[in-house]
């Protein structure tokens, strides 16, 4: 069986908690980091809605995302949170 995708949401976060350097760029760049990834009306105003405020705390960053505790510590988690820097994207050759 195949695991269940990880909202796309969830990595941004995850991946933002532990990363300072795509935080900022989130932070001051917001659209640029957020383009192409599969994100409802709620979870773009969520992440448009972050400041540096939010990251203080693991509680803080829950209640301003909308996320249980849980799904924090899994989204912190996840190796696609960890795999590589967001905004980044791979050329293809062909």
């Amino acid at each position: 069986m195949m695991p269940a995708r990880v909202r796309d949401y969830l990595i941004l976060i995850g991946h933002t908690w532990i990363c300072n350097e795509c935080r900022m760029r989130l932070l001051t760049e917001p659209e640029a980091i957020l383009v192409g990834h599969k994100l409802n009306d709620h979870e773009r105003e969520a992440l448009l809605a972050l400041t540096e405020t939010s990251f203080r705390t693991m509680m803080e960053l829950s209640d301003a995302t909308g996320i249980s505790m849980d799904e924090l510590r899994m989204a912190i988690d996840h190796p696609r949170a960890r795999l590589r820097h967001l905004g980044v994207r791979r050329l293809y050759r062909r």
